[in-house]
């Protein structure tokens, strides 16, 4: 399944790549641990700024995301090809 959006690798022992879809107001968050993506559904575009300056993105979410906001698996952790994403942040 191809995102909807361009995934940003980010330094982070919790996640891999990260993205948001201001438009949905969607992030998009992929797992170091099992490759997985989830994406968290209401996200002001104010904790998307935020996660790309803090110094701990995982304690970020466990804080601030994880608990406050609805969220799907909506990968198993297969790569998809960068040419079927879109540029949405």
């Amino acid at each position: 399944m191809a995102l909807p959006i361009v995934m940003q690798q980010v330094e982070s022992q919790m996640l891999s790549e990260m993205g948001y879809l201001r438009s949905a107001s969607t992030l998009f968050v992929k797992f170091r641990n099992n490759g997985a993506v989830y994406a968290y559904f209401g996200v002001p575009s104010e904790h998307w700024q935020r996660l790309r300056a803090v110094a701990s993105i995982g304690r970020y979410m466990q804080r601030h995301i994880f608990k406050q906001y609805a969220a799907a698996r909506i990968s198993e952790g297969e790569r998809q090809p960068s040419n079927d994403r879109l540029e949405a942040a």
